[in-house]
């Protein structure tokens, strides 16, 4: 049953299919609408930096904090470091830690693998040069949402030295998934649909070759073993749902740590909108206190 919150949060029934959009001004109207918003949390530092060619945004609420590397979802089409702009220090605050957001290419004009390749270069320069913006670089985690999830996971990998942790929220983890979830057509009641999702895949791994790729499907991977430590968050009216079950349940076989968490009665997007859903301020405090445990045990 849908939280009355998201129910209250349903779009009107003559919302145009993303697959009919005009991307260019869909992204344009995305960016406005970001930007006048005043819901914005104040942050110690906030700094525009360039990450060896990848446009990145720090927010970092104190020196020497570990960081978070954050991978923005948007069907690898949409969004951009204004959009989640809110949200990030929203986050900082919250958990203590650093952000570096990515502004990684997006599809249709970049498709995989650079946006991948984007974060990995991000995630490198954080490395080299993240002393000089006063961060504890011996501890980065990574954290994405819906496809920015997917670009974590398909960092890990890629390379699964590259971060210690790895929350993955609502993440599509296989191109050609066939589950219940994503047939119930119902269950997406915030009007995103199998249909969109498709689409979004088809902009990002336009080949039945790309789909079924272990770094764009992750779920379909041989061997799931070596990888960070996750926490997976999902929401139950939601296509995506099953897919980053399975994921969950494939790392936690695997013998990765993992904790799967459903919150119960919300649909996709309730992540980043605190400020409209309990469920997000809950899923927030969950990796808040996650983080601080994993820099308690790391000796942070």
């Amino acid at each position: 049953m849908l939280h009355p919150q998201a129910r209250a949060a349903i779009p009107p029934d003559d919302a145009t299919s993303v697959a009919a959009s005009d991307v260019a001004a869909e992204r344009a109207a995305d960016r406005e609408a970001a930007l006048a918003d005043t819901i914005r949390i104040d942050v110690a530092h906030v700094a525009d930096l360039d990450a060896d060619g990848v446009p990145v945004r720090l927010y970092r609420p104190e020196e020497d904090a570990p960081v978070l590397l954050y991978v923005h979802g948007g069907g690898w089409v949409f969004h951009d470091l204004e959009t989640h702009d809110a949200f990030c220090r929203y986050l900082a605050n919250a958990t203590g830690w650093a952000l570096l957001s990515v502004d990684y290419r997006r599809a249709p004009e970049d498709p995989y693998p650079a946006p991948l390749d984007d974060v990995a270069t991000a995630l490198a320069w954080l490395r080299e040069h993240g002393d000089e913006h006063a961060l504890d670089t011996s501890l980065v985690a990574g954290l994405g949402d819906s496809s920015g999830a997917n670009l974590v996971a398909g960092l890990c990998l890629r390379d699964r030295g590259a971060l210690a942790y790895q929350v993955l929220v609502y993440p599509p983890v296989d191109a050609l998934a066939d589950t219940e979830s994503r047939r119930e057509e119902g269950v997406a009641a915030n009007g995103f649909v199998t249909a969109d999702m498709d689409w979004y895949w088809d902009q990002y791994a336009p080949s039945e070759e790309l789909k079924t790729h272990p770094e764009v499907s992750p779920l379909r991977a041989a061997d799931l073993g070596g990888l960070p430590p996750a926490l997976v968050i999902t929401a139950e009216h939601d296509l995506l749902r099953d897919e980053g079950e399975a994921y969950a349940a494939r790392l936690a076989e695997a013998g990765v740590p993992t904790v799967a968490w459903r919150a119960l009665g919300m649909t996709h997007g309730f992540w980043r909108r605190p400020w409209e859903f309990d469920a997000s301020r809950s899923a927030v405090r969950l990796v808040a206190g996650t983080l601080h445990d994993l820099a308690s045990s790391s000796g942070g």
